[in-house]
Formats: structure tokens, sequence, C-alpha cells
């Protein structure tokens, strides 16, 4: 991670955008835990949100009926939606992110790394735990922090809904 930090900053040209993975992955379940057979957790969680969501809890997406499903679809595909507006509208924003705002796919992974990293961030709250989240160089407006309201609302909302809110401790923003 240091050399990441002496490497942004020091850009010739246009300054990079970084979005980094956790320097160690969380599991909850010990099949999980196997990156050779499941790959990345960071890489599941910016193609497939609430499957990573879901794998971290250790939630069995075959147990669960298609409307529990479609509905916390819906969540996460309602919470991205006022992320991508906050992202748009924010005087806060670092130029490097507002010039990528503009291309869909980038964009979705903004606001997928948002999601993974206020999931980790939640089941991850005490300190010393930064080996477990995600970094992104620049920093994202602190609107979409993990520690919003915003963000956490939609972690919470998606924890409760597939019952397992008991993995998740929510600070006061």
């Amino acid at each position: 991670m240091d050399f990441t930090l002496v490497l942004h900053g020091a850009e010739r040209g246009e300054k990079a955008a970084l979005l980094l993975s956790p320097l160690r992955p969380t599991f909850k379940g010990p099949s999980s835990a196997d990156i050779t057979q499941n790959g990345s957790q960071f890489t599941l969680f910016l193609t497939a949100p609430l499957l990573a969501f879901c794998q971290m809890v250790g939630f069995s997406l075959s147990d669960s009926d298609m409307e529990v499903l479609n509905s916390a679809e819906s969540i996460l595909s309602t919470a991205f939606s006022k992320w991508e507006v906050i992202l748009c509208k924010s005087p806060s924003l670092d130029l490097v992110w507002a010039q990528v705002l503009s291309d869909p796919f980038l964009r979705r992974l903004i606001v997928r790394f948002i999601f993974c990293r206020a999931v980790l961030s939640a089941i991850w709250p005490l300190e010393g735990s930064d080996q477990y989240l995600p970094l992104c160089l620049p920093q994202l407006p602190n609107s979409l922090s993990p520690k919003s309201d915003v963000v956490q609302s939609c972690v919470s909302q998606l924890a409760d809904h597939l019952k397992v809110s008991n993995y998740f401790h929510f600070e006061d923003s």
C-alpha cells in the first residue's frame, strides 16, 4: 500500500484514479476463503454486489425465493441511483472522478466500490481494520463515506431485508 501512495500524486500529466482492493479479504464461511476457487472478493463486489454481500454473510441464494432476491436487487438499484446523483452533484468531487462519471460503466464501478467499502466497514468497525477495507485515490466525497447516512441506510436496509443484520455494526455519523 505504501507503494500505491507514492505512485498516486507522482503521475506525469493527468492524475490517476485508483480503486484498490483490501490487503486482506473478509470471509464469514470457511469454504469462501479459497481465492483460487472463488476469485477476489473485491472483484466480486464490483461485478455482482448482491452475490458478494450474500457470500460475506453466508446467506444462501438458493435458500431464498425470487421475491426476496428481487427486492434486494431493488434496494441496491435504488441506492446506487441515489449515489450516482450525489456523485454528479457533489461540489467536492475531485476532477479525476468527475471526468469518468460520464461513462456508465465506470460510474457503476464507483458506486459498487462505495457499496463494497460500506459493507466491509460495517462488518469491521474496529480500530486497525483498515487492512480489510478497499481504498480509493483520490478520496470520494464525504457525503458517500461508509459512515454517511445515505450509505449506511442502504447496507442496513439490505441486511434487515435478508435478516442478516447481526453481522453489521453501524456508527452514528
